[in-house]
């Protein structure tokens, strides 16, 4: 779709009236939009009882529900939830992945990628422009492609016109209104996440620091340590009580007056579901930074006596942004601070300890659920303080939990996994069903906000999880069969590719229309077809096909395949088999157990939800949906407009019982 064209959808579908519904007015609905990560149903009930997750068996049971949604294709979280905010799929939306080519395409080489995840490769109008424009208060918590106005790029820099000036000028006045407060917290980071210790930041006397009388009577000498977070450096004054070292102080400053107070405890064995959240992290420290404040939470998992060891953990750092400065300044200031995940990679890496499939006790788990624990805490605070305050119509919110978990976990518990065994599994499932209970926990939290309200809760997700434990690297194929050549470093040298897959999930032709391109249009077939056969030619260290089915990108692809942001060839792999984009190395390579996603769309696995409760809705199940279903259906509900570019159905007729 041209830049023109979309400026004159968005015209049209701008001006076109509201669809009311018979069993209320639109002025009465309220509506909040729940996307849960890596949710699938099938998974759920077949690893996780109701006794973890009640509130997640429940919708199923109690919601009016599809048998599935199939998501985008590729089944990644980027382009997923462009297909939820956006109503169409990223070959029209413009989000084909989590990394996709920029555009303009003679401006850009097929190598200069851009997040999927950010706003400006967004070719397509999400759900919340849609409901401010017909006059809605809304608020989205930490949806991708946010909070500034789409981008709307060219396809090519020619098709640059005034009305796609327009267009994006309109979408970020609409974005300024007083009833609109969109965040997302996942498009800066200041600072990695870290687990500190007396081996990585060895304490030592501490002298320097301002307001040491402050400390208790009977304190320990003080002892500090400092390290660098961001562009500055931090620190934290190790003290006590009665000669025993109990406690920390963390500053951006040696002052105590200025830091915030950290003590010891011991790790959270029970389960979290009658007990306060994170109870043990300490307040937030605040920093300024550009663009706003950020705050960073502590944990001090461990300290001797003597001072002599200690494990200190903070979060990965991320600077929120918001729609308009008010809008974050209060956010943040009402809810103490926000964290995008829990700390998977460095339970991955054994920060925390050893994990139980590295033969560990069990520690780094508990460790970790704390760090999942945090990011469920301040999400529920999140959502709680933006249905409470502003009365929206509509609240789209997004957990990442069940990714984090499932990602580390899944690939372990599942059976007939190579490198497992029935003891890790057993082992390791009571801590995931934990990670799941807070998914729960959160859920259930939302459902609650929409029950008193009288509110429609809808629940849908971006992808589902596949246990893997091989590699397979796509441009070692497209080597060895001429379509590729690589550097001197190991990068792919473009004058000498004539096909590549930029992040695994495809592969692309290298045309002339992008700069820096080879391959005339006279080619690309040919040059398409030699790709095709290259990949069904791979064979794995077993002798069988590792590429088990390709798909070609046309222009009315009913998957969402292809666009000018998209591949041209598309394929699935055999069982245990994830892709990496590396043009060297070996074309397979066995891997630890991992949960993943990425796979074609149509696969079982792939799925993920699509559900709604509360007033209108009663138990029931209807067909299968698509995840470019759920803009639309939300927007009937609420008496509006589609999104613009919106290609899904409405499924209300079906899911409220009227047909």
């Amino acid at each position: 779709m041209t830049a023109r064209v979309i400026t004159t959808a968005l015209v049209f579908v701008a001006c076109a009236p509201a669809r009311p519904s018979s069993e209320a007015t639109p002025a009465t609905r309220r509506a909040i939009l729940v996307s849960i990560d890596s949710f699938n149903e099938e998974r759920l009930r077949s690893t996780l009882d109701r006794a973890s997750t009640p509130a997640l068996h429940a919708l199923f049971d109690e919601g009016a529900c599809a048998a599935w949604a199939r998501p985008a294709f590729p089944s990644v979280t980027a382009a997923g939830h462009a297909s939820l905010w956006t109503g169409i799929y990223g070959n029209v939306n413009g989000i084909a992945g989590n990394d996709v080519p920029r555009l303009p395409r003679d401006n850009f080489t097929v190598l200069d990628g851009v997040s999927g995840y950010l706003v400006p490769n967004l070719r397509a109008e999400p759900i919340w422009i849609t409901a401010t424009r017909a006059g809605l208060p809304v608020a989205a918590h930490h949806a991708t492609q946010a909070p500034q106005a789409p981008g709307y790029p060219p396809i090519d820099s020619r098709d640059e016109s005034d009305s796609l000036v327009a267009t994006r000028a309109n979408a970020a006045a609409l974005l300024s209104r007083q009833t609109v407060r969109v965040l997302n917290g996942y498009n800066r980071t200041y600072a990695t996440g870290a687990v500190l210790d007396e081996r990585s930041n060895p304490p030592h006397a501490a002298t320097a620091w301002r307001g040491l009388e402050r400390l208790s009577t009977g304190a320990p000498p003080p002892r500090e340590i400092a390290w660098r977070l961001g562009r500055d450096s931090v620190f934290a004054l190790f003290t006590g009580e009665s000669g025993r070292y109990t406690s920390a102080i963390i500053a951006a400053e040696r002052d105590v007056a200025r830091g915030v107070t950290v003590r010891v405890a011991d790790v959270e064995r029970d389960t979290a579901r009658n007990r306060p959240l994170a109870r043990h992290f300490s307040p937030p420290l605040q920093i300024a930074v550009d663009g706003g404040r950020v705050y960073i939470p502590f944990r001090l998992f461990e300290l001797s006596p003597d001072g002599s060891r200690y494990l200190l953990f903070h979060p990965v750092v991320n600077v929120v942004e918001a729609n308009r400065p008010d809008v974050l300044a209060d956010y943040l200031s009402a809810i103490g601070g926000w964290v995008g995940n829990s700390a998977y990679f460095l339970y991955d890496r054994d920060g925390f300890g050893r994990t139980i499939f590295h033969g560990g006790d069990g520690i780094a788990e508990a460790r970790y659920l704390e760090t999942a624990e945090l990011l469920t805490r301040q999400y529920i605070r999140g959502a709680e303080w933006l249905w409470r305050t502003g009365n929206p119509a509509l609240l789209v919110h997004y957990f990442p939990l069940g990714d984090d978990v499932d990602h580390r976990m899944f690939g372990w518990i599942t059976p007939g996994t190579p490198r497992s065994d029935a003891r890790i599994a057993e082992r390791l499932r009571p801590w995931r069903a934990r990670g799941w209970a807070l998914v729960d926990r959160q859920f259930a939290a939302v459902r609650d906000l929409a029950r008193a309200s009288g509110a429609a809760l809808f629940v849908s997700g971006d992808h589902g999880m596949r246990p893997t434990w091989r590699v397979f690297r796509p441009n070692v194929a497209l080597a060895q069969a001429g379509l590729l050549a690589a550097d001197t470093a190991g990068r792919i040298d473009l004058a000498r590719s004539r096909a590549l897959s930029t992040n695994g999930y495809w592969v692309s032709i290298n045309r002339t229309a992008r700069k820096g391109g080879i391959v005339p249009p006279a080619d690309e077939a040919m040059t398409l077809a030699a790709a095709e056969r290259a990949l069904l030619a791979a064979r794995g260290a077993d002798g069988l096909p590792i590429v088990t089915r390709v798909w070609r990108a046309t222009e009315h692809d009913s998957l969402g395949l292809g666009g000018p942001a998209g591949g041209d060839l598309y394929y699935d792999v055999a069982p245990g088999y994830k892709w990496m984009n590396q043009p060297t190395g070996a074309l397979t390579a066995d891997a630890e157990p991992t949960g993943e996603h990425g796979f074609p769309s149509v696969s079982p696995e792939m799925r993920t939800v699509f559900c709604a409760v509360g007033p209108g809705f009663s138990a029931r199940r209807v067909g299968p949906a698509r995840t470019i279903d759920v803009a639309p259906t939300v927007s009937e509900w609420l008496g509006i407009p589609a999104p613009p570019q919106s290609r899904g159905r409405s499924l209300l007729p079906e899911l409220s019982g009227r047909r």
